[in-house]
C-alpha cells in the first residue's frame, strides 16, 4: 500500500489597495462637519439650559431642612446621589452604542480615517484568506489516496505529515484574522478617542445633570438647611454636582459630613464653656470606724452642675 502525498502550499492573499484619496478626503470632510455640528449643538443646548433654569422654568422654593446634630448627609442627599448614578449609567450606555454603531466617528476621533480604511482592508483580506485556506485544507484532506505497496507505518506517517501541514496553514490564517480584528477594535482604547470621550462625557453629564435637577426640583442647599441660596441658583448648582458623576458626589458628601461633625463638636464645646454653673454644698457626718478606731467626723461635698442643658446636645 502507498499514499499519495502532495505538497501543501499556503495561498498568498491578494494585495488590495487603499481607497482613492478623494474618497478619504470626502469622508474626512463629512466627519469633521458632523463634529462641528455636534459642538455647536452642545453650545446652544448649554445656553438654552441657562436661560431655561433662570428665566423660564417654574422653580419653587424648597422647604429648608432642619438637620439634627447626628444627621447622616448620605441619607439627606440620597436624591442627589441617585440622580448622579443615573446620569453616569446613561452616559455609559450611550457611548457603548456609539462605539458599536458609529465606527467612522470613533476612528476619526481616535486614529483617523486613513487608519480605519487600512484596518478594515486588512480584516477583509484576512477573512478572504481564511476562506481560501479552509477550502485548500478540505482539498488536501480529500486528496489523501491509499495505494498498494505501503506498510501501515508508512501510511500513518504520510497522513500525519500532510494533516499537520494543513493544520498549520489553517492556524496561521486564523491567527492573522484575529490580529486584524483586534487591531480594528483597538481604536476605542487610543489616547485620542479617550480624550474626546472624557471631554464629551463631562459636557453631556453637566447638561443632563442640570435637566434632571430642574425637572426634579432638586435643591441641595435646601436639603442641607441653607436658606440663603436662591432656588434657581440652588437647582443649577445641584445639576452641575449631579453631572460631575457619582464618585465626585460621594467625595463631596464625605467632605460635608466631616465638616458638619467638626462644626457640631466645636459648637457643643463652646456652648458648654459659656453655660453658667451652680455649686451645691452637702454636709454629712460619717459614723465612727470599727476597723481604724476613728471617731465620727464631719464631711463636706461640693458638686457643680450646669443650670440648663447645652444647646445642640441630643
Amino acid at each position: 500500500m502507498s499514499i499519495h502525498a502532495s505538497t501543501v502550499s499556503v495561498p498568498t492573499p491578494q494585495p488590495q489597495g487603499m481607497p482613492p484619496a478623494e474618497e478619504i478626503w470626502r469622508q474626512y470632510r463629512v466627519t469633521r462637519r458632523w463634529l462641528f455640528i455636534l459642538v455647536a449643538l452642545m453650545t446652544l443646548v448649554a445656553a438654552a439650559l441657562i436661560v431655561w433654569v433662570f428665566f423660564i422654568a417654574n422653580i419653587q422654593d424648597a422647604t429648608v431642612a432642619v438637620l439634627a446634630p447626628a444627621a447622616n448627609l448620605t441619607l439627606v442627599l440620597a436624591p442627589v446621589l441617585a440622580a448622579a448614578a443615573g446620569v453616569e449609567r446613561t452616559l455609559e450606555t450611550t457611548f457603548n452604542i456609539i462605539e458599536n454603531s458609529w465606527k467612522t466617528l470613533v476612528a476619526h476621533l481616535g486614529k483617523g480615517l486613513r487608519w480605519l480604511n487600512a484596518a478594515e482592508l486588512e480584516v477583509d483580506s484576512a477573512r478572504q484568506w481564511l476562506a481560501e485556506v479552509a477550502n485548500r485544507y478540505n482539498q488536501e484532506l480529500r486528496s489523501l489516496e491509499i495505494k498498494d505497496g505501503m506498510s501501515v507505518s508508512d501510511l500513518s506517517n504520510q497522513m500525519q505529515e500532510k494533516i499537520s501541514a494543513a493544520n498549520a496553514m489553517l492556524d496561521l490564517a486564523q491567527t492573522r484574522l484575529a490580529d486584524a480584528e483586534s487591531n480594528l477594535s483597538s481604536v476605542t482604547t487610543s489616547d485620542g478617542y479617550r480624550s474626546a470621550k472624557a471631554a464629551a462625557s463631562i459636557v453631556l453629564g453637566l447638561i443632563l445633570g442640570v435637566i434632571v435637577a430642574t425637572l426634579g426640583q432638586l435643591q441641595m442647599f435646601a436639603m442641607l438647611g441653607i436658606a440663603t441660596v436662591p432656588a434657581p441658583f440652588d437647582v443649577f448648582i445641584t445639576g452641575l454636582v449631579i453631572g460631575s458623576g457619582s464618585y465626585p458626589v460621594h467625595s463631596l458628601v464625605g467632605i460635608l459630613q466631616q465638616t458638619k461633625d467638626t462644626l457640631d463638636g466645636a459648637k457643643g464645646y463652646l456652648n458648654r464653656l459659656r453655660m453658667p454653673f451652680t455649686a451645691e454644698k452637702t454636709t454629712e457626718v460619717k459614723p465612727p470606724s470599727r476597723e481604724t478606731g476613728a471617731g465620727p467626723k464631719l464631711v463636706e461635698t461640693v458638686s457643680v452642675e450646669p443650670t440648663e442643658k447645652p444647646a445642640g446636645d441630643g
